[in-house]
């Protein structure tokens, strides 16, 4: 007897030494008490107690546990024998004094002797706090996300490649007429596609789809649904792609952009029409101010062969008024070419020493009291439109004679730099803000700033003139710091222009 005491003793001990060792958290439970007959350490950690709950209940042990549903559901299995099992449930557990929330998968087996009489109840259990957290940091990412597309009224679609299914949300239904119960196949979604547009809808996906590297679509179409009006949506997409080159995923966004194209085309509605007064209004008033400013010259002809000095100088004012006007004409129609892409050019090989000197001999005719300081250092040939340049140079050197009113000095240079010509004309005056600088070239735009009211102009001109040059291939740029003074330069190629 003693021996046999001795052996099971030893069994015992060795079962224990297993059961430490069992990788998961396990515990054994005896009676309708859930007393605490055997528990490893996995498990006592789960607890955040130690060796001593040991021989206690379940419920003098972690006390924490009263409230919540584990001791009930422990029970339960003693009784009916059935076996329970759970994913991630949450479970509140007294760690260094703070009550957490941990989450577990975990099963509880009925434990019976070799007659079939239930004794106790077997507890295994794995912590899987980190998974759910994560699962639950997802989710509020997806609810923000799913707020988000719904307040900026974006639908989702997502590209079901083992069916052919195009799995969409509700907005995405809603804007391809598609009814809430179904997830049709991709040709059934696109039957409100416009015939018009649905070639090429077809095809961006089937691209994107059958690419051998991850692509993206990007594409604008119509739809349009029984008893709706046709809506304009914008849908864009990727493939992810396996390192395999499989397709892993082809999803992406749609919108609802018919206001938006709406606008756009209103937008240029307007815009048609208000370039095609300015171009109308431009040609009819020519006629006119070419004949006033024609009878004005004549009659100051008249005037000075009579000797009334006083009377054709008015004239002579009246003549230099016309002439603004016309500028500020030609200066309009250039406008609305720009605007139709019909401005003109007649290129050829023209020395662009002798355009800046005859523009600058223009100007000092002006009478402005300047002073042209020149330092041309280039003599060589440029291919371009002789008449457009010399509008930009005469624009350049108009505007720094305007804009220094208190200074008597401009200077002006012209350099080879690498494979450009560079020009460049400097003045003294008031300057242009840094916050304003990006704008000069924009068309009506004007410095606002006190002094700069009482110059004249409408804002066309470093508009008109950045237009010129980027149509000849060049680039127009501008330095300045407000009450030191502004220097404008622009670039033209050389390369296969000079001969």
């Amino acid at each position: 007897m003693e021996k046999i005491r001795t052996e099971l003793k030893i069994a015992e001990e060795r079962y224990k030494v297993l059961f430490d060792n069992i990788p998961g958290a396990t515990a054994i439970y005896r009676g309708a008490d859930m007393e605490i007959f055997m528990a490893n350490e996995a498990m006592i950690g789960f607890w955040a107690k130690d060796a001593s709950v040991i021989g206690k209940t379940l419920a003098e042990a972690v006390p924490e546990l009263e409230g919540q549903p584990f001791i009930d559901l422990l029970k339960n299995v003693f009784y009916s024998g059935e076996t329970y099992s759970a994913k991630e449930a949450a479970a509140k557990i007294f760690v260094n004094g703070e009550l957490r929330t941990f989450y577990y998968d975990f099963t509880y087996r009925a434990l019976k002797d070799l007659d079939g009489n239930i004794e106790g109840v077997i507890h295994s259990a794995t912590d899987v706090t980190e998974l759910a957290l994560a699962k639950q940091r997802l989710g509020e990412a997806d609810d923000r996300l799913n707020f988000s597309l719904q307040s900026a009224s974006i639908g989702t679609w997502n590209f079901d490649l083992q069916n052919s299914y195009m799995v969409l949300d509700g907005l995405g239904k809603k804007f391809f007429g598609v009814e809430e119960e179904e997830t049709p196949v991709f040709e059934y979604t696109l039957r409100n596609v416009h015939p018009d547009d649905l070639r090429e809808v077809y095809n961006a996906f089937l691209n994107t789809l059958l690419s051998e590297s991850e692509s993206s679509c990007d594409i604008r179409f119509r739809v349009v649904c029984p008893d709706e009006n046709a809506r304009w949506l914008h849908c864009t997409g990727k493939s992810l792609y396996h390192p395999v080159k499989t397709v892993q995923q082809f999803a992406g966004i749609v919108r609802d952009i018919t206001k938006e194209i709406a606008g756009i085309e209103e937008q240029q509605k307007l815009q048609h029409q208000k370039d095609n007064f300015l171009s109308i209004a431009s040609h009819e008033l020519k006629t006119p101010v070419t004949s006033i400013k024609a009878y004005a010259q004549l009659l100051e002809r008249m005037f000075k062969k009579e000797g009334d000095t006083q009377k054709a100088d008015m004239l002579a004012r009246l003549t230099g008024q016309v002439n603004r006007l016309t500028i500020l004409l030609e200066d309009l129609l250039d406008v609305s070419k720009i605007s139709n892409d019909k401005l003109s050019f007649k290129r050829d090989y023209h020395s662009f020493n002798d355009i800046v000197t005859d523009n600058i001999r223009d100007a000092d005719c002006q009478e402005s009291g300047h002073h042209l300081e020149m330092h041309l250092s280039f003599m060589g040939n440029i291919y371009c439109d002789r008449m457009r340049i010399s509008q930009v140079i005469s624009n350049l050197i108009s505007n720094a004679v305007k804009y220094s009113p208190e200074r008597d000095n401009i200077l002006i240079t012209t350099a080879q730099r690498g494979t450009d010509v560079v020009f460049s004309v400097q003045d003294f005056g008031i300057g242009i803000s840094k916050e304003n600088i990006g704008r000069v070239f924009d068309q009506f735009y004007r410095v606002s700033t006190a002094e700069s009211y009482s110059y004249q102009g409408m804002g066309l001109g470093l508009f008109i003139s950045a237009e010129i040059i980027r149509q000849e291939g060049g680039r127009i740029w501008a330095e300045s710091e407000e009450n030191a003074g502004s220097t404008f330069c622009f670039s033209l190629p050389l390369v296969n222009n000079i001969r």
